[in-house]
């Protein structure tokens, strides 16, 4: 009976969720060779292709598409056995903080895998903008996760890039109100990164916006959108199962908004259950 190589499957997830072929061998600790014929064998094994390039982009054949979740579950399974068995002693307080888009897709995922394989380990979530989870005297955290524009130099000791997410325009389809004439939009308070990626996008297409509502939890941002208030910008990653891209807004092609970097900052280097969570973290986002 053949068996699939867990580590060629970590590859191929690695691959896609990271966009690059050269992260994923940073991540994996792998040269790209590596990773590449990893990926190849992994396709031999299954006769069929996994993954394609188009558009600047790396995107999932029919087959990958089938795939990704069925080997994240694999992966997800593995690692728990192998925390389980092998670091039962991990035990204390991480407090991590975390945008809340973010926290709404990791706790129910991530965080909660790794409350399983570690049940020793008490975790304090708390919910902000990248910009103030990163101030210099939050030292109250242990860890961050927090999104930074993908073209600054990370200046920051203990500072790593995740990876890099697409944004995308969100909105509540049909609901949306298109009778004014400027584009509604829903964003968070000044800081925000999805808030000045909107405005900077739109002024540059010379398409006519306001801000129809603000609001810093992620929560009444998305009930206002369910209201058809206006569109909002998030990484695709997070996007609620009850709102949708937008591409278009009656008449108006919405303008691309680029990547932004999802970074994680380890403000506590010697707290063993914060630096187990980094990891854990790292091997699944």
């Amino acid at each position: 009976m053949q068996h699939l190589p867990l580590e060629a499957l970590r590859a191929f997830v690695s691959i896609y969720e990271l966009q690059s072929y050269t992260a994923a061998a940073q991540q994996l600790n792998r040269s790209q060779p590596a990773i590449s014929l990893q990926l190849r064998r992994l396709e031999e094994l299954l006769e069929t292709s996994l993954l394609t390039r188009s558009g600047g982009r790396i995107h999932l054949t029919p087959s990958g598409t089938e795939l990704l979740e069925q080997a994240r579950t694999l992966l997800s399974l593995n690692d728990q056995i192998i925390a389980r068995f092998t670091e039962p002693a991990v035990s204390g307080q991480v407090r991590l903080g975390i945008p809340s888009e973010f926290a709404s897709k990791l706790l129910p995922q991530v965080l909660g895998q790794f409350a399983h394989a570690y049940p020793n380990v008490s975790l304090s979530v708390t919910s902000a903008l990248s910009k103030d989870l990163l101030k210099d005297e939050q030292a109250h955290f242990d860890l961050v996760i927090a999104l930074k524009e993908p073209d600054k130099r990370i200046t920051r000791p203990g500072l790593v890039i995740l990876k890099q997410e697409p944004l995308v325009w969100v909105g509540a389809g049909a609901d949306l109100n298109t009778q004014q004439d400027d584009l509604s939009l829903v964003v968070a308070p000044e800081g925000c990164i999805y808030r000045r990626r909107a405005l900077g996008a739109l002024r540059q297409a010379n398409i006519p916006a306001r801000i129809s509502y603000t609001n810093a939890d992620f929560s009444g941002l998305t009930a206002a959108i369910e209201s058809g208030l206006g569109l909002t910008v998030l990484a695709q990653s997070t996007v609620p199962d009850n709102l949708s891209r937008q591409q278009r807004i009656g008449p108006i092609t919405l303008p691309e908004l680029g990547e932004v970097s999802v970074a994680m900052w380890q403000a506590d280097t010697t707290n063993q259950a914060a630096r187990q969570l980094a990891q854990f973290i790292q091997e699944r986002i």
